[in-house]
């Protein structure tokens, strides 16, 4: 016969596999529970008055950083940068990374300050040959997560009078690869033309070079011929390597969105996404966006057919070797401008803006990773009629960091700091 003592054990043996149990549950429900809306914190900027051609980056360790240019004393300008540390709400103060007066600027594109690891960083602008029309890209390197830098190189050595930017920067290992739009091939006995004196039709190249960490030069290579010629290249690190999306370019001025994928060292041929058959006889400067987790790939663009604008999405699951069908993000009054980022669920986000009355709106819309689309959300509005910059996020564990250029008064670089809520 059980006793007292017997049963107040038992209850009490009980009580705590009760506890143990709703608590495991409850752990599990939270970890499992759907995403709730974005919830959003403006962060005040670190830039200055006047700043814009803004950058986001994330090193490994979770901290962000963000560069931008911002007027100097008399025609100078200067390429800025802060961080944030990982789950930090304030940015460090603004360094000046380098200053000059004969640097190329322009809304579209912008400078970048990108980690290839922990401590090794590397960072790039644009500056002015002696034509006006022409401008080179320079890289300058950190090995002391940007405390010091290298004297600046030249990333493109053709010397030819013509376009070199829309700069991406990557790690790839222990060496530091970019991609960017050149117009090399566009200079004919030193006059830039857009044909050959036999009438084929000439355009810009995506190129591509890797450099050690001490900068020197391990490859120079075009990776497509004929591609839009002011639409910004993004770049992906997936499971097997690095991806690049760009707009391409055919001889009939279909200008649709393709990837080529880096595999054991070598890119591999050109592969479409959906294509959208949009013939345009001229660069609508925006370009797509990519974000790799493993195996987990995903792709937004925007695009134009019939003059009836869209920002549509991709997936992919095996490395970007193959994509789903497109999905259309948004079909009313969007801009393009479009980023993407993937969580830590599997669910993809990807930006934009779009028309606001006589405004923009800085949106947002979260993809699952099942293809099912959820509503569009707010980030910010922008005092502005037509796009200025190109917005941007980057995810940093389960937050998101945004960044936009405010036109309240003048020009300043914006930033906030994003989450799901459950």
């Amino acid at each position: 016969m059980m006793n007292n003592s017997d049963r107040l054990s038992g209850v009490r043996a009980l009580a705590v596999t009760l506890l143990v149990g709703y608590a495991a549950a409850f752990a599990s429900g939270c970890s499992d529970a759907p995403l709730g809306p974005l919830v959003v914190d403006e962060l005040a900027t670190p830039a200055g008055d006047f700043s814009g051609q803004a950058h986001l980056a994330v090193t490994p360790d979770g901290t962000v950083i963000l560069s931008w240019l911002e007027s100097t004393t008399g025609d100078g300008m200067a390429l800025k940068f802060a961080t944030l540390a990982a789950g930090g709400t304030t940015w460090s103060a603004a360094r000046t990374l380098a200053e000059g007066e004969n640097w190329f600027v322009n809304w579209a594109d912008f400078p970048s300050v990108v980690p290839m690891n922990d401590s090794v960083w590397a960072a790039h602008w644009l500056v002015f040959q002696d034509n006006f029309h022409a401008y080179d890209s320079v890289v300058a390197i950190s090995t002391d997560a940007g405390a010091s830098w290298s004297e600046p190189f030249l990333l493109n050595t053709d010397g030819s009078p013509a376009e070199h930017g829309f700069v991406t920067l990557f790690g790839q290992g222990e060496s530091i690869g970019a991609v960017w739009l050149d117009g090399r091939d566009m200079v004919v006995d030193g006059e830039f033309v857009y044909a050959s004196p036999t009438g084929e039709l000439l355009g810009t190249n995506l190129r591509y070079a890797s450099f050690d960490f001490s900068g020197a030069r391990q490859s120079d290579v075009a990776l497509d011929a004929l591609v839009c010629d002011c639409c910004q290249p993004d770049v992906a690190l997936a499971a097997a390597g690095p991806i690049v999306i760009y707009r391409d370019r055919s001889l009939e001025e279909v200008r649709d969105i393709v990837v080529r994928r880096m595999v054991g060292g070598n890119w591999q041929p050109m592969q479409a996404l959906p294509p959208d058959g949009w013939e345009i006889p001229g660069c609508p400067v925006n370009g797509p966006a990519i974000a790799a987790a493993g195996d987990e790939v995903a792709a937004a663009w925007f695009s134009a057919p019939g003059n009836q604008p869209f920002v549509r999405y991709a997936r992919s699951h095996d490395g970007g070797a193959s994509f789903s069908a497109a999905l259309d993000i948004d079909t009313a009054g969007s801009f393009g401008y479009v980023d993407v980022e993937l969580l830590g669920n599997g669910d993809a986000v990807v930006s934009w803006l779009r028309s606001a009355g006589d405004d923009l709106d800085f949106v947002t819309r979260r993809v699952s990773a099942d293809g099912v689309v959820h509503p569009v959300e707010r980030v910010a509005g922008i005092d502005s009629s037509q796009p200025l910059d190109f917005p941007q996020m980057v995810t940093a564990g389960e937050r998101i960091i945004f960044m936009w250029t405010d036109y309240t008064t003048g020009s300043n670089v914006a930033t906030a700091v994003g989450h799901f809520g459950r």
